[in-house]
């Protein structure tokens, strides 16, 4: 079963290794936390495992944030070790949040280990 795991994540986007910090899933799925320092906010559908946030970029334009959406998944550990929690998908940058008019969606991917 594939599920969101509130903690501390180790992400990866565009070549640059971060801190996802999921923080709070409330029971209608709204979640809470930070990326690399920065606030975030957004849904989590346990159906589909489909997480979906957008990342504050403390700009006055809400055209510097960047909206996060991927799936979720965990792999069976062996006796004795680690279960591993996964996420990944995609994110989209709008106006000065990273991208360009041809290239604005890049992917992500995201680990925790419990």
């Amino acid at each position: 079963m594939a599920y969101l795991k509130i903690g501390d994540w180790e992400i990866h986007a565009s070549g640059r290794q971060m801190k996802l910090e999921i923080r709070r899933i409330d029971e209608i799925g709204r979640i809470s936390g930070k990326l690399d320092g920065r606030a975030i906010s957004g849904w989590w559908n346990e159906r589909a495992a489909r997480l979906t946030f957008v990342v504050d970029a403390d700009g006055e334009h809400s055209s510097d944030d960047r909206a996060y959406a991927g799936y979720a998944w965990d792999e069976p550990a062996d006796p004795g070790s680690v279960r591993s929690y996964y996420l990944a998908g995609s994110y989209d940058t709008f106006g000065g949040g990273g991208g360009a008019k041809d290239r604005e969606t890049f992917g992500w991917f995201a680990t925790l280990s419990r």
